[in-house]
């Protein structure tokens, strides 16, 4: 609802608004720096700033409700008409035309034959920073921050959109849709024989891993703005769909081929492990963290597996995210067709019943390492991660393919706890799914505990 960053009410209200006027400030407020970022098939890549685009959206529902008013002073819910609207919305005709722009979304710059991916790297270390893949097979580093656009208008002034200063650190942004070329990026990677597929930024920001349709992984340094990869990978026989780090010389991958790849960084260009269980392309990877050695993969075909690194370093003991130099030397493109847990997405759906790539997430409001997975029967289903055991599953509520998922924590804050009359509910975090059904939708998880 309104407001659910704040946890209710602002006590510092004007005495001229009213309680849901007052939320709605709060929460429009509380969208600083939200954006929303998306790549289309024609090239472009677009930018939404979520604040504006509410505050416009806010802008004419009042609009619309004071039209029917019989009068311009007639009250609602006790206040005048024009009370009621929210400040953060009543805005001069500047303002009102800077906000038709912003719900366009401002252009940054894009790839020819369409953008395919796009990673927002970690925000501490590469703040305002995006990359996006391509059809054209390059890599290119933006910069939220650098693009400016400033239109004089017919007097021959620079005018100031108060939305796009705020958008963007006043920092202007066309809103006019040019040549995807018109944007100078920041870096541009190239190496790729094909489409990239998937990007992954590390941790800290400096280096990236990129997939392909050219069947090879490839390791690139950003800060160093080189152009040219690190490392090639090869050893898939399809195209590359997912690719992730694990310490800091693993890399994992997954590929249409049906198999999941492990690379050294420290053991040339070939994998040190090939992954092989799925009957169906790999749709998906989720992999623990540095105290959880667990790697989950997810087949089209609705299988799951569990795989532990420390079976396949050849010792439970070992460091988690550390392969041993010896150990990698020795074990030159092993094969492994058993995980330590088997599950199936579908084991209770009608074979006749086709499911569709499965999608995985990290489960929440629990302390061991457990996960959800989707696809397109619309039902979610959470599982242990380590045994296999399946923990329970709901229904999604949409009617068509999973096109997204993803799960938020409480340290989101897209949440708050509340209590009822037979004890406190904390909610522990939640899902948001997309579909080809044309809705998204939240669900919150919650958990009940007694006084």
């Amino acid at each position: 609802g309104a407001g659910y960053r704040l946890g209710g009410l602002d006590r510092n209200s004007k005495p001229g608004q009213d309680s849901s006027t007052a939320i709605e400030d709060d929460m429009i407020s509380s969208m600083d720096g939200c954006r929303v970022i998306a790549g289309t098939t024609r090239g472009g890549i677009r930018v939404w700033s979520l604040k504006d685009v509410c505050s416009w959206s806010l802008s004419r529902r009042d609009a619309g409700s004071e039209q029917h008013a019989t009068s311009p002073n007639q009250s609602r819910h006790g206040y005048t008409a024009t009370s009621v609207t929210s400040s953060l919305v009543r805005s001069t005709a500047d303002d009102i035309i800077a906000m038709q722009d912003s719900v366009h979304g401002f252009h940054v710059g894009g790839h020819r034959g369409g953008v395919t991916c796009i990673d927002i790297p970690p925000r501490m270390y590469r703040p305002d920073t995006l990359l996006s893949g391509g059809e054209d097979g390059l890599i290119k580093l933006w910069s939220l921050k650098n693009q400016s656009s400033q239109v004089p208008d017919k007097t021959g002034h620079v005018q100031d959109s108060s939305v796009q200063s705020r958008f963007f650190s006043n920092q202007k942004m066309t809103s006019v849709q040019g040549d995807i070329d018109s944007s100078v990026a920041q870096a541009v990677l190239t190496g790729h024989g094909g489409k990239i597929l998937c990007i992954k930024t590390a941790w800290h920001g400096d280096k990236c891993l990129s997939g392909g349709a050219d069947k090879t992984v490839r390791l690139w340094d950003i800060a160093g703005n080189g152009g040219k990869p690190l490392t090639t990978l090869n050893g898939h026989q399809g195209w590359v769909t997912q690719t992730h780090f694990w310490g800091p010389h693993v890399i994992v991958s997954a590929s249409t081929d049906r198999s999941v790849a492990l690379w050294d960084t420290r053991a040339g260009s070939s994998p040190i492990f090939a992954l092989r269980h799925h009957l169906a392309p790999v749709s998906d990877l989720l992999l623990g963290n540095r105290s959880e050695p667990l790697m989950i993969s997810a087949g089209a075909d609705g299988s799951l597996a569990t795989w532990d690194f420390r079976v396949l370093s050849g010792s439970k003991s070992e460091s988690s995210s550390q392969v041993s130099a010896e150990n990698v030397e020795s074990s030159s493109s092993r094969t492994i067709r058993f995980p330590v847990a088997k599950m199936n997405h579908l084991a209770m759906v009608a074979k006749s019943q086709i499911g569709g790539p499965v999608k995985l997430s990290r489960a929440v409001g629990r302390s061991d390492f457990s996960f959800f997975s989707i696809c397109d029967d619309g039902v979610v289903n959470e599982w242990d991660a380590s045994t296999g055991r399946k923990l329970g599953a709901r229904k999604s509520g949409h009617s068509d393919a999973v096109s997204g998922f993803s799960s938020f924590s409480p340290s989101d804050e897209l949440l708050q706890s509340k209590s009822e009359d037979r004890g406190v509910e904390s909610h522990v975090g939640g899902t948001l799914s997309c579909s080809w059904d044309g809705t998204v939708r939240l669900r919150r998880y919650s958990r009940k505990s007694r006084r």
